[in-house]
C-alpha cells in the first residue's frame, strides 16, 4: 500500500504549491467530467493520456508520479493561451515546478 502511494501525487497540493491556483479549477481543467477541456487527454501536450485519479474516500484527485510534470505544463501552456499567464510568468512557473516536483521523484 505505501508504494501505491508513492507512485501518485496530490492533485490539490500541486494545484496549491506548484500552481498558485484554486484546486476545484485545477480539477476541471484536467478531468474528463466537469465540462473543462480535458487537458489530461491525448488531444494535449506530448499527445498521451496522463493518469489522473478521480477521489477516492478520503483521499483527494491524484496525478501519476510520472505524469505531474506534463500535467503542470499543460496547465501552464493552457493559461499562456488564454492570457491569464505571459511567457516569462509561464517559463518561470514551469521551471519552478520541473525542480520542485523533481525532488519528490
Amino acid at each position: 500500500m505505501a508504494d501505491e502511494q508513492n507512485d501518485v501525487l496530490d492533485l490539490d497540493r500541486i494545484a496549491h504549491a506548484v500552481l498558485a491556483m484554486d484546486p476545484a479549477e485545477v480539477h476541471r481543467l484536467v478531468a474528463r467530467e466537469g465540462g473543462g477541456p480535458w487537458l489530461a487527454g491525448p488531444a494535449y501536450g506530448d499527445g498521451r493520456e496522463l493518469v489522473v485519479l478521480s477521489a477516492v474516500g478520503g483521499r483527494g484527485a491524484t496525478v501519476a508520479r510520472g505524469d505531474a510534470v506534463e500535467l503542470v505544463r499543460r496547465v501552464l501552456d493552457h493559461r499562456l493561451a488564454e492570457g491569464t499567464l505571459d511567457e516569462q510568468q509561464h517559463d518561470q512557473m514551469l521551471t519552478e515546478a520541473v525542480v520542485g516536483l523533481s525532488g519528490t521523484l
